[in-house]
């Protein structure tokens, strides 16, 4: 078939009516985010690779799009926003504004095996408390996640590990097993009803602003938004 009637393989185009929900639900998310407390940042698409070499995983690392620029300097497309947000906020941090309360937006693409119907460029929304290592912010990040996510699920579960005990039938804790990347404690996923496939996840990475240069604990978590029903 002539590449001209085609798409790679795991992106394709939005058109009306998809671009229509996927709208709706973000202007859903920001106005839930922003009645919490969260102000927008907005992060570049590629960004130099060098500087997240050793916050991310091979196996993560691998995933990216990545390419000699005309200067000759590697660089990588955006396939995970939370390193990015560290790398960003890191020099500007006051301790005087902490705890920050930050949330974006924008597509990730990764290069990976690719299954038939599954995306490979995706439009995510995520939120950030940075400065805050304490047990209220985990309580409050894990109610925040499941209240957006009852705004698209009737009965979302949100499994976790390494967190407070939460007496509420939205939470499961469970043990965790396998790599860890840049966590360092809490460690979250949010199911939808057919909790076939996470439709968010998160957690706490307390040492990653360090890396770049910023001593403050952080936790976030991002949404997938192609996972979601209007």
């Amino acid at each position: 078939m002539a590449t001209r009637f085609r798409y790679p393989t795991g992106a394709r185009p939005l058109l009306i009516e998809e671009t229509a929900r996927r709208r709706r639900i973000e202007s859903r998310f920001v106005s839930l985010l922003e009645d919490a407390g969260f102000a927008e940042i907005v992060l570049p698409i590629i960004d130099f690779a060098e500087p997240y070499t050793q916050v991310t995983e091979r196996d993560a690392a691998r995933q990216s799009y990545r390419f000699t620029d005309r200067e000759g300097e590697l660089v990588a497309i955006r396939s995970d926003f939370t390193p990015m947000v560290a790398r960003a906020l890191a020099p500007s941090l006051d301790s005087v504004q902490l705890p920050l309360r930050v949330f974006y937006r924008g597509d990730v693409i990764r290069c990976e095996a690719t299954r038939l119907g599954t995306n490979r460029e995706m439009f995510q929304i995520g939120a950030e408390i940075v400065g805050d290592g304490s047990t209220d912010a985990d309580l409050e990040t894990l109610q925040l996640v499941a209240t957006i996510a009852s705004q698209f699920s009737k009965a979302p579960l949100v499994v976790y590990t390494d967190g407070p005990g939460i007496d509420d039938p939205r939470f499961l804790q469970h043990e965790e097993e396998g790599s860890r990347g840049y966590y360092t404690g809490l460690r979250f996923w949010v199911y939808g009803d057919d909790r076939r496939r996470a439709i968010a996840q998160g957690g706490r990475y307390d040492t990653l602003y360090a890396r770049f240069g910023a001593d403050a604990a952080a936790i976030g978590f991002t949404f997938t938004l192609d996972e979601l029903e209007d």
